[in-house]
């Protein structure tokens, strides 16, 4: 698994752009030290792994859920959606057991969906209230190993608990990590209305990925590479299909926005920012900004929305 950079540098750079944002919100979302994960203005953190602790785009707690899991005990939470409606979609692993939690916004329980050996890493709700999933499979035989035969990465569920689809084979990527493998409380996949975008691993480390791109069918659309050594690990996908990422140079101390031009196949800087990409909200980019401080609960992030640029 992958974490995010160090705390202190990400909570030491200044707001962008100049004109100033939409709209802001403050939440004391830092738990254990890590950056919490970001889906459509909400924030969560799951640390310990088997406790959820959700906050609403304004940036109020709505509770912190611990879940007791399904086999062995040791449960991690794995990926959070969070739909129109207000439903809640929960990816969790308990080796030798996987599924996903149907939740209403006070947490409590609506369904289970049993995922057998298949984890469900990342999730994100289409526009028809479907639930999609990008993971990996367990070895049947070796629950703690990957499943080195092929296999479709890329999951539909209805809402009801029903599998709808499996697309996105794993032998389409290079040979090593599990394409679909998880990574610290990160959001890799993005449905819009008409297409579905995965930030996928493709190869032997965590620098070597791509941006997939595929109908709401299943059909590949498109395929780019993101840059080695790059820090992209949050590509931010709106929803009118435009595809961003953070390109950060420590040693320099700058940060580029690019966007993805399909045209030329290549990531093209649109804003040299000063402060973080933290992800996409409808067609509005989200920026951490700075911290408030600590309040009793600890770091208080500073997140802010701004237009495309």
């Amino acid at each position: 698994m992958f974490r995010t950079a160090p705390l202190l540098v990400l909570l030491s750079l200044p707001a962008w752009p100049a004109e100033g944002p939409l709209r802001e919100a403050s939440a004391p979302a830092i738990v254990g030290n890590s950056m919490p994960g970001f889906y459509n203005g909400y924030l969560y953190s799951a640390e310990p792994r088997h406790v959820l602790t959700l906050f609403a785009p304004d940036g109020h707690e709505l509770f912190s859920l611990p879940l007791a899991g399904h086999g062995s005990g040791r449960v991690a939470i794995e990926s959070v959606a969070i739909d129109s409606d207000g439903t809640l979609a929960l990816a969790w692993q308990d080796s030798p057991n996987a599924g996903i939690d149907i939740r209403n916004l006070s947490g409590s329980l609506v369904l289970s969906i049993d995922t057998g050996l298949y984890v469900p890493a990342h999730l994100s709700f289409g526009t028809d209230h479907s639930l999609w999933a990008l993971g990996w499979q367990r070895d049947a035989a070796k629950p703690t190993s990957a499943d080195q035969r092929d296999y479709p990465i890329l999951k539909k569920y209805s809402i009801d608990g029903n599998q709808i689809g499996a697309y996105l084979p794993k032998s389409l990527f290079a040979a090593g990590l599990p394409p679909g493998m998880s990574a610290w409380q990160h959001r890799a996949i993005t449905v819009t209305a008409d297409r579905v975008g995965v930030e996928v691993f493709s190869g032997t480390n965590g620098n070597q990925r791509e941006w997939v791109e595929l109908d709401l069918t299943g059909n590949v659309k498109g395929r780019w590479r993101l840059e080695e050594g790059a820090e992209a690990l949050r590509v931010a996908f709106t929803s009118d299909d435009q595809a961003y990422v953070r390109r950060t140079n420590y040693e320099a101390q700058t940060t580029q926005v690019v966007r993805l031009n399909r045209t030329t196949s290549t990531w093209d800087v649109v804003k040299t920012a000063d402060s973080l990409l933290y992800g996409a909200d409808g067609d509005k980019l989200v920026f951490l900004t700075s911290h408030d401080g600590i309040s009793h609960d600890g770091p208080v992030l500073h997140l802010s929305w701004f237009p495309q640029p």
